[in-house]
C-alpha cells in the first residue's frame, strides 16, 4: 500500500512540476497542455504506463524553445516518469481549430526516441517535426475525456474529430495485431478489444474498459485470455508483469478479433 501510495505521490510532484516548468519556458506561446490515454481513463498504472499529453501553442517553436523543453523535460521530469516514461506532442492552434487527418505537429517526444535523442539532441529537434495519423484518436480522447493542466478550455482549442477518421486511426493502430500480438499480447489484446467497443457499439474507450467489455461481449473461450491481461494491466505488483501467453491461443484470438472488427460481425 506504502508503495502505490508513494507512486501516486510521484505523478503529482510529476504533473505539477510539468505544468510550472512548460509554462515558463514557453510564456506567451502556450496555448494549453491537455492529458490524455490512461491517465485520464482513471487507469493509469505507473508500472507498465505512459503519460500522454498534448502541448498547444501559437506559434512553431524556435530550436531553442525546444532545446530548452527537452532538457527540463529529461533532468526534472524523466525521474519522476511513469515506467513507458513520457509522450508528448507540440501542436499548432491553427491546425488543432482545423482537424485535417493526418494531423500535422511541431514537435514530439517519447521513450521511444530516449536514445536517439541522446546521441545527437542537435539534429533530433531539428528534424521532429511531420504528420501523426494517431493524433486523431489523442484528440478524440481529449474532445470527450481530457484534461486541462494549464490554459485554455478544450472545446476552445479542438475540433472535431470526424467518427471516421476516429476509425482508421484506430484500425491503423491494430494493423500489425496479428504479430505483434506475440511480442506485446497484454497491449494488444486490450487494443483490440477497445477497437472492436467501438466498432460494435461506438465507445471510446480505455484499454480497461474496453477489455471489460469484451469480457462481455466475445466468446466465453477467451475470458481467461482478457482476464490474464486485465490482471497484468491493472497490476501494481511487477511479478505479474510478462506473464506467459501461448502463441496459439495468442493467434486464434487475433485472427478472430481482426475478422469481426474488419467485416462488421
Amino acid at each position: 500500500m506504502f508503495d502505490i501510495i508513494f507512486l501516486m505521490a510521484r505523478t503529482d510532484e510529476l504533473l505539477s512540476l510539468l505544468k510550472v516548468g512548460y509554462e515558463k519556458i514557453l510564456a506567451g506561446n502556450l496555448i494549453g497542455i491537455y492529458l490524455h490515454g490512461s491517465y485520464v481513463f482513471g487507469c493509469y498504472n505507473e508500472r507498465i504506463s505512459d503519460l500522454d499529453y498534448i502541448i498547444v501553442v501559437k506559434e512553431a517553436l524556435s530550436f531553442d524553445s525546444e532545446k530548452r523543453l527537452m532538457e527540463y523535460t529529461l533532468d526534472y521530469l524523466w525521474p519522476l516518469s511513469p515506467e513507458k516514461g513520457l509522450e508528448f506532442h507540440v501542436l499548432l492552434l491553427r491546425d488543432t481549430l482545423n482537424f485535417k487527418q493526418p494531423l500535422a505537429f511541431d514537435f514530439h517526444f517519447s521513450k521511444m526516441h530516449y536514445d536517439e535523442y541522446l546521441r545527437d539532441g542537435k539534429s533530433y529537434i531539428k528534424r521532429m517535426r511531420g504528420k501523426d495519423p494517431d493524433l486523431a484518436a489523442h484528440i478524440m480522447v481529449i474532445n470527450n475525456f481530457g484534461q486541462v493542466l494549464s490554459g485554455s478550455k478544450i472545446k476552445n482549442v479542438f475540433s472535431r474529430v470526424p467518427s471516421e477518421i476516429y476509425w482508421q486511426s484506430i484500425l491503423y493502430d491494430v494493423d500489425s495485431a496479428r504479430t505483434e500480438i506475440i511480442s506485446q499480447p497484454m497491449y494488444v489484446i486490450l487494443n483490440l478489444c477497445r477497437a472492436l467497443a467501438y466498432k460494435k457499439d461506438h465507445l471510446i474507450t480505455s484499454k480497461l474498459s474496453g477489455g471489460l467489455w469484451a469480457l462481455e461481449k466475445i466468446p466465453k473461450r477467451f475470458s481467461r485470455l482478457i482476464q490474464r491481461s486485465l490482471s497484468e494491466y491493472r497490476s501494481q505488483n511487477p511479478i505479474f508483469v510478462g506473464r506467459k501467453y501461448g502463441q496459439a491461443e495468442l493467434e486464434e484470438f487475433a485472427v478472430y478479433m481482426l475478422k469481426r472488427i474488419d467485416n462488421n460481425q
